[in-house]
């Protein structure tokens, strides 16, 4: 079995600078995810990890750790991530954790549908989520995301983002 290397990225939520981003496409909107969302953000989660050929083997294998973070995160916090809508339809989420001494804040990243993809959704749902977490008093940000992955290259660097190796912890892995 191939080794995954994954990287973990900080961001200083007090010097991010301004947003890289454009405007949203018309009729979508980001929006704080409701509690009542939780099983619609999981299946936004789970597909746009599954139907991504560069996620899906690894995905396998923290799947389950993962909803089980999102769920517990869904329980404890008033906002546990946001959500992007087209429409009525969710077609993005993004979980994050404001507990200050988490070790990764992103749980999920900023989670595009393949459809919705390189329109700049994710550098734009990833500028909300860190800004969200500095409201609630997060002044240093971490992130985790596989080595060589579209994220890892092209979207967590943004905001002065810096990835460093790092291995996953062997109970994430199960």
């Amino acid at each position: 079995m191939k080794l995954v290397q994954w990287t973990r990225f900080a961001w200083d939520l007090e010097k991010m600078g301004e947003p890289a981003t454009g405007r949203l496409p018309v009729n979508t909107v980001v929006r704080p995810a409701q509690r009542r969302e939780l099983d619609v953000v999981q299946a936004v989660i789970v597909n746009s990890f599954t139907l991504d050929s560069d996620w899906a083997e690894s995905y396998r294998r923290i799947k389950d750790k993962l909803a089980e973070q999102v769920r517990l995160v869904f329980e404890a916090q008033e906002i546990p991530g946001l959500v992007l809508a087209h429409g009525s339809r969710l077609v993005g989420a993004s979980v994050f954790s404001v507990n200050p001494a988490s070790e990764c804040h992103l749980l999920s990243g900023p989670c595009i549908l393949l459809e919705y993809r390189n329109r700049g959704l994710g550098t734009d749902l990833l500028w909300r989520s860190l800004q969200a977490m500095k409201v609630e008093g997060v002044k240093r940000a971490f992130g985790i995301t596989r080595k060589g992955v579209p994220a890892e290259k092209f979207v967590y660097p943004k905001f002065a983002g810096a990835g460093e190796p790092v291995d996953l912890p062997p109970e994430f892995l199960a």
